[in-house]
């Protein structure tokens, strides 16, 4: 979150100030917690698109009812390592953060966790999830269904999500963490680019009748594109089937555009964890995991780069720098929340 000439905020007023805003929104300490951690999370790994100026959008669910402030957080069944969950309905982070410590206690137990999570909404950067896994030893697969929002392999309309994804292995120093969606780019990188009024590169979408396009506007009407072609589109195809289908929620086009207040948006996710502990004494493992990435860090570089980095790297330097520095929040979201704030009488002092 950059704007030349702003005055970076301390990372803990930031988060005061958004835990602030959340408990007044009515969701209980722990939840607002969890909510501020993800949402600032995501901005200091540079996913900015999916950390504070989420808050506006939320907020406006959260007082409509079309999101629970409160939500009765239930295990459906436990069979073994598999779990079934419902999120009753709760911001994503909250329900995100509630299945994840459910699933490390059952790996700590098992030595593995299989969890899947129905009636829950959308969750942002889901590296923030599987990285504080990692920090506890685990091995960590997690995904989340989205809406038919991408043209599939061959097609030319929205028929599948693009259904992000992240897997976090631990490693000393940083996890390793990649955290990626299955189409090009992020669409909430489209609606960055429609609010900026900056046109799209080629590749990212296609228009309402299924031409390429460069304008974001025409790109959220239409459909955003898989990368890699085939691949990305296999992917999410995979992953919407064990996010979605397997999980009990919502999938494909039966999942409400978030401009739907009327319904609960239903979607799933997708757990994996597995403690390093049952694998073999972790401390070895790991140092063997730190082997592997030092090689690959230390391999030749491309021309004009200055070396190999593994997934997570940049994103812990970044994280790192920003701890120390604060975050820079942009005019137009620093008003947003000065509004949401007066409205909701929460001192908006931190943004000063």
């Amino acid at each position: 979150m950059s704007r030349p000439g702003a005055a970076p905020v301390p990372v803990p007023r930031l988060r005061s100030f958004v835990v602030s805003l959340l408990s007044a929104l009515g969701l209980p300490e722990q939840h607002a917690q969890d909510t501020a951690t993800a949402l600032i999370d995501a901005d200091l790994a540079g996913r900015s698109t999916h950390g504070v100026r989420l808050l506006p959008p939320y907020a406006a669910r959260l007082r409509d009812g079309a999101i629970a402030t409160a939500p009765r957080l239930r295990v459906l069944s436990r069979t073994g390592a598999v779990s079934v969950l419902d999120g009753g309905n709760g911001l994503g982070q909250v329900v995100a953060a509630w299945a994840v410590r459910h699933s490390v206690e059952v790996a700590r137990e098992l030595g593995a966790a299989v969890t899947t999570v129905r009636r829950s909404n959308h969750l942002g950067a889901l590296g923030s999830f599987t990285r504080a896994a990692a920090e506890q030893g685990m091995v960590c697969f997690l995904v989340q269904n989205t809406r038919a929002n991408m043209a599939p392999a061959g097609g030319r309309q929205a028929a599948v999500g693009n259904n992000p994804f992240s897997f976090a292995v631990p490693a000393r120093g940083f996890p390793v963490v990649l955290d990626l969606s299955c189409s090009a780019v992020a669409r909430s990188n489209i609606d960055l680019a429609a609010e900026r009024g900056e046109p799209i590169p080629e590749g990212w979408a296609l228009d309402p009748d299924g031409h390429p396009t460069t304008d974001p506007r025409l790109g959220l009407l239409g459909a955003v594109l898989p990368f890699a072609g085939h691949k990305g589109s296999g992917l999410a195809v995979v992953m919407g089937a064990l996010a979605g289908a397997l999980s009990g929620a919502a999938f494909g086009a039966a999942v409400p555009p978030l401009s739907d207040y009327s319904r609960e948006r239903d979607l799933g996710h997708f757990l994996l964890v597995v403690d390093v502990a049952a694998l073999g004494d972790p401390e070895e493992l790991i140092g063997r995991v730190d082997g592997y990435v030092g090689e690959i860090g230390g391999s030749a570089p491309a021309p004009g780069v200055d070396r190999v980095r593994v997934p997570g790297e940049a994103a812990d330097v970044r994280r790192r720098a920003l701890l120390a520095e604060g975050i820079v929040v942009p005019a137009g979201l620093a008003a947003a929340l000065r509004a949401l704030a007066d409205e909701l009488g929460v001192p908006a002092g931190a943004l000063d």
